[in-house]
């Protein structure tokens, strides 16, 4: 694949931070009158930010949003996540074979800057992508609109035409598309087709399976 540079997703794709933050969304939404599995909750929800998650479920329950239900959810999540979260699988090899290849990366996430610092801090990539994070705080829509993909492709200095997307959710998947970027979608729990429906070019159900598509070599010693 002909690219400049790479826009790594987070939550999902960077950090293992999923399975905490769906425990607590699956919790927090039985007071939103929805009760759901922690694996529908991921299928269904994940990739959206927890206003939309609140708004539409209030909206199939009848059950009005309690006054700062978002503020509290949010805080749940990134308090668990800061303190417990680990790196996907693989994800660093990835980070330091595009660092020895001397090709560019940054992220685009949903989440809040604050969170992104604690959350990628806690595993070494925030210090590592300092400057090239793009938060959806910082643009006017959330994903599936390409604002936090464009911004992040911006703070990289790469046209989007030039970038590669690394996505796990079709709601990224669309946002990455949007922004005119080429995605490869990484599906290690959901089934690579849905993401491929979505507009990547790719799947891949292991970070290992990146290198090769990209044409990285391992960094020495891996």
């Amino acid at each position: 694949m002909n690219y400049d540079a790479i826009i790594f997703d987070c939550d999902g794709v960077l950090i293992d931070s999923e399975p905490i933050a769906v425990a607590i969304l699956t919790v927090d939404l039985l007071e939103l009158g929805l009760r759901t599995t922690e694996e529908e909750a991921h299928h269904r929800f994940t990739g959206w930010a927890s206003s939309e998650i609140a708004a539409a479920v209030s909206a199939e329950t009848g059950v009005p949003v309690p006054d700062g239900w978002v503020s509290r959810h949010n805080a749940s999540v990134r308090e668990a996540v800061a303190a417990a979260v680990e790196p996907i699988a693989g994800v660093l090899d990835v980070l330091d074979a595009l660092d020895t290849a001397g090709v560019r990366w940054g992220v685009a996430s949903q989440s809040g800057l604050s969170y992104l610092e604690r959350a990628l801090g806690r595993v070494g990539i925030w210090q590592r992508a300092r400057g090239r994070v793009a938060s959806s705080q910082m643009v006017a829509r959330p994903k599936p609109a390409p604002d936090v993909y464009l911004k992040a492709m911006e703070l990289v200095g790469v046209r989007p035409d030039r970038a590669i997307v690394v996505e796990d959710s079709p709601t990224g998947v669309r946002a990455g598309v949007a922004a005119g970027g080429r995605v490869i979608g990484y599906a290690v729990d959901r089934a690579p087709a849905l993401l491929l429906s979505a507009g990547a070019s790719h799947a891949v159900t292991a970070m290992a399976d990146l290198g090769p598509i990209l044409g990285l070599r391992p960094p020495a010693g891996a």
